[in-house]
């Protein structure tokens, strides 16, 4: 099964929600499959910093959720789930 691109322009950011290196070097993989260049991801660890109409990817221990930055104010970010990707 081919898997479905995302389309981004810039970074991804992956946002370590706690998880063990290991598990987000795994979404780092999953990610690739899913058209996602290693060189453009930056692991973060709180979710600041990221710039609206960006891709963030937050790691949970079975599956990855993919979303669209819209907002950003006030250090909260409000980004709708796109899909999530199963690990």
């Amino acid at each position: 099964m081919a898997a479905e691109k995302i389309e981004y322009t810039g970074k991804v950011y992956v946002y370590n929600s706690g998880m063990p290196v290991e598990h987000v070097e795994l979404a780092k993989e999953k990610l690739a499959e899913y058209g996602v260049k290693t060189d453009d991801v930056t692991v973060i660890d709180v979710p600041e910093g990221v710039p609206e109409g960006a891709i963030m990817v937050t790691v949970w221990p079975h599956y990855l959720s993919v979303a669209r930055v819209k907002r950003v104010r006030d250090g909260s970010i409000y980004a709708p789930q796109l899909f999530n990707i199963q690990l």
